[in-house]
């Protein structure tokens, strides 16, 4: 374990923290190299300021008890640093957490902070903002927003995730991989000698391109992922009509798996998603505007602590 002050960032608004006060983190994380400062975050408060200022003083460790969206905001100010990320699993899903094999409980999740094992996991960047667990465009990049007002108690929103869900065309896609198609595709498919293409067009309701195995509702949306294994998996969503698409999104909620033999997918370092007209996109279920997508894949760049 490093000695010196490590921050811990808590968010008293994250889901798990409602019976979980700092000073618990705190005791959990304790030891007698460290002395621990507390943040907790005020409404509006950025987060990413806070690990800025943090990583300027080098302190030890940085660690956040919060949901995705606080650990990511503060894991992008630290890649291609030094100074390791510890997370605790407070938040509503945790996908990041899960994609490291950490505890889904918190407390027991500072023991990995505490025992100080690191490694350097993976980091996604679409148009040069990174992402962490998926990035995608088409269909749920559509939905995701009216999930996110679901999420946060407007039920009625309901009504028009499905209305807009039933609507959505299947939209046309240019793939264009750093491979060969017929490399990159897993799975031992045959392919004929035009696979021997970096490119290919598909009529799709969606693309996905995951650096782990999670994203949204826990969906394990690319089970055999690995956040250190240097590539994205891609997959296309081509076989599907909408009744099947949103069957198998069922099915692989909250971290189930499901083997599905309709799914299309590809391992690669980097690639772009384009096609005839800018399409809804999403990093991490944020909105993102950028089009084409020229999506990568940087190797090692962010340190975190892992059991």
């Amino acid at each position: 374990m490093a000695k010196g002050t490590a921050l811990l960032i808590y968010n008293p608004g994250a889901g798990g923290n409602a019976d979980k006060s700092a000073e618990s983190y705190a005791r959990a994380l304790a030891s007698p190299d460290i002395q621990i400062r507390v943040h907790p975050l005020e409404s509006g408060e950025d987060a990413a300021r806070i690990a800025r200022d943090a990583i300027r003083e080098n302190v030890a460790w940085i660690a956040v008890a919060g949901g995705d969206g606080t650990v990511e905001t503060v894991a992008a100010e630290m890649i291609d640093g030094s100074i390791p990320l510890g997370v605790i699993p407070a938040g509503t899903y945790n996908n990041f957490a899960l994609s490291l094999g950490l505890p889904r409980d918190p407390i027991e999740a500072c023991a990995a902070i505490r025992t100080g094992k690191v490694k350097r996991m993976d980091v996604g960047t679409a148009n040069g903002k990174p992402f962490f667990e998926c990035a995608g465009a088409g269909l749920d990049a559509a939905l995701f927003p009216f999930g996110e007002e679901i999420k946060g108690g407007n039920l009625l929103r309901w009504f028009t995730l499905l209305r807009r869900a039933w609507t959505y065309p299947r939209q046309h896609f240019t793939l264009t991989f750093d491979r060969p198609v017929c490399e990159a595709m897993t799975g031992g498919h045959s392919h004929s000698r035009k696979h021997r293409k970096r490119s290919l067009r598909v009529s799709a309701l969606m693309v996905t391109a995951s650096n782990g195995p999670y994203y949204g509702m826990n969906f394990t949306i690319a089970p055999a992922a690995r956040p250190d294994d240097g590539r994205l998996t891609v997959n296309v969503f081509k076989r599907y009509s909408k009744w099947e698409l949103c069957r198998h999104f069922v099915s692989i909620s909250y971290g189930k798996r499901e083997y599905c033999p309709k799914a299309i997918a590809y391992r690669v370092k980097s690639l772009e998603i384009a096609g005839p007209h800018p399409l809804p996109a999403h990093l991490d279920g944020s909105p993102f505007e950028g089009w084409p997508l020229r999506i990568e894949c940087h190797p090692q760049a962010l340190p975190v602590f892992v059991p």
